[in-house]
């Protein structure tokens, strides 16, 4: 009987768990909510900036997924709006971990392939959730995403790109054939 009630206890708080984490993202990542304005953060250290995206860090800030810890977080701030998070895996084992934990918990993911990466990605109501793959190499990386924000700053870093996009001329010499 007492095995019983224990194993009850484990499956309830296992749902639970599983339930809750569907709901912490869907509200923001690690306590603190989507399109929060870094103002309101704390501890939060700069630690790179492209554009209107400015990334951060906190001091010994980790996330725990799929019984496996990630350190060294990485918070995306938008136009100073918090939009994203991402987390580096260091093993295969790991990856394969925190793969099968999200398909569980969201379904199969959508793969997309690219010449170096596989992305596998979950959308979760406002909030998508990416797993990259580098094909050379062991590591890879864990992405929490709030849409509303990440489209916008996507569409602002592409029109920067676009913007200060580089065009070098590969002939000195007009072409002697016009394909």
């Amino acid at each position: 009987m007492k095995l019983k009630l224990t194993l009850l206890t484990m499956l309830l708080c296992l749902g639970l768990t599983q339930m809750g984490m569907s709901e912490d993202v869907m509200q923001g990542f690690s306590g603190i909510l989507w399109g929060t304005p870094i103002e309101d953060a704390r501890d939060f250290q700069e630690i790179a900036r492209e554009g209107d995206i400015i990334y951060y860090k906190r001091a010994e800030d980790f996330y725990n997924i799929a019984a496996v810890t990630l350190p060294n977080v990485i918070y995306g701030f938008y136009q100073g709006k918090f939009f994203s998070a991402y987390m580096k895996i260091e093993s295969a084992d790991d990856f394969n971990k925190i793969k099968h934990h999200l398909d569980n918990i969201y379904g199969d993911a959508r793969a997309q392939l690219r010449i170096k990466q596989t992305i596998y990605i979950w959308d979760f109501m406002d909030v998508k959730i990416k797993l990259k793959r580098y094909n050379e190499k062991p590591s890879a990386k864990l992405g929490f995403y709030y849409v509303p924000l990440s489209t916008k700053a996507n569409e602002a870093k592409a029109k920067a790109t676009k913007d200060t996009e580089k065009v070098y001329k590969l002939d000195l010499d007009d072409p002697k054939y016009d394909f």
